[in-house]
């Protein structure tokens, strides 16, 4: 006996769908075809391990900001998001470590964003491994970064969140 998919008596209850989770349908081709014409946000994704880039893809693939869609760029040191933000200075914004290749690369880095490449418009989230680097933080960095999180603490939905509120149009 086969069983049909189609049959709403085959299909199991949805259950467990998070708050923060929502589908939205495009009504018809025009609006498709504006999502893909849509200018995709540029986030720099940098931190020295594999998994963040991993997770951080994984939460925030599908999603659009402000109606557009994300393009992530990925690197693994400060060296090299020096280097791609360089090749891609239409990058919108940075979500970075501070621990990589030293104990301070990605405080650095911000001084270099802010003073050597005069990347005024690019928006900073510094994504801290432990609770309480936001605290040890210089308080001259404060001023050039936009945003604080500790990874382990931030939930899909904040990271939403925060990627809505720092990339909103500014008046």
């Amino acid at each position: 006996m086969t069983s049909n998919l189609n049959d709403p008596a085959n299909q199991a209850p949805i259950s467990g769908i998070l708050d923060d989770e929502y589908i939205s349908f495009l009504e018809d081709d025009e609006a498709a075809s504006d999502l893909n014409t849509s200018k995709p946000w540029k986030i720099l994704v940098t931190d020295d391990d594999q998994t963040v880039h991993d997770s951080t893809v994984l939460a925030l693939n599908s999603v659009l900001i402000q109606g557009r869609p994300i393009e992530f760029i990925h690197a693994f040191s400060a060296n090299e998001a020096r280097v791609k933000l360089l090749n891609n200075p239409d990058t919108a914004l940075i979500l970075l470590d501070v621990v990589m290749e030293t104990m301070d690369a990605g405080l650095r880095l911000v001084e270099t964003i802010r003073k050597e490449l005069n990347l005024t418009n690019l928006r900073i989230v510094i994504r801290s491994g432990q609770p309480g680097d936001d605290n040890n933080a210089h308080e001259s960095y404060r001023t050039y970064v936009d945003s604080f999180t500790i990874k382990s603490k931030i939930t899909r939905a904040a990271l939403i969140d925060v990627l809505e509120e720092l990339l909103a149009p500014r008046n």
